[in-house]
């Protein structure tokens, strides 16, 4: 079951619509082992929409403690020079209750989107896992429109 914000059924890239929530975490969700996943605004901490189930039993904190991650990640003095969203592709956290990948999702409108998939440790590939979920933002992303200046501002 696929839990969203009305309001936010669909993903929103450059002003347009471009895929639909639950498409997306439909794709994620078919990934051999895939116990949950969550697309989350990472700057906000807040979910946008997720499926299955999380670690904490709660969309919300796992939303926040993804959303701490990446913060975490990103400002850490040690991967500065590469701790930019646009430079960090994946974050993976190794834990006896599974794996847990973050993958940026990055667009040219500066959208701070990471898709979170826990994965079970048996049961899924996680080389394979990273793949498609890179599969799936590049879908998205590929999708967005490239947003035209408009009247007034510089091109």
């Amino acid at each position: 079951m696929i839990n969203g914000n009305a309001a936010a059924s669909s993903i929103m890239i450059s002003g347009a619509m471009v895929l639909d929530c639950e498409d997306c975490l439909r794709q994620v969700m078919a990934i051999r082992g895939a116990l949950g996943a969550t697309l989350v605004d990472y700057a906000s901490g807040l979910a946008v929409c997720s499926a299955g189930q999380v670690p904490s039993a709660d969309h919300v904190l796992a939303a926040a403690g993804v959303a701490g991650i990446v913060h975490a990640i990103l400002a850490n003095a040690a991967i500065a020079a590469v701790g930019r969203a646009g430079q960090v592709d994946d974050i993976v956290v190794t834990a006896s209750n599974g794996y847990h990948l973050l993958h940026f999702i990055t667009a040219r409108s500066g959208i701070q989107l990471v898709l979170y998939l826990w994965l079970d440790r048996p049961l899924g590939n996680l080389a394979m896992a990273q793949h498609r979920l890179s599969t799936t933002a590049a879908d998205l992303v590929a999708a967005a429109p490239v947003a035209s200046p408009t009247r007034g501002s510089p091109p």
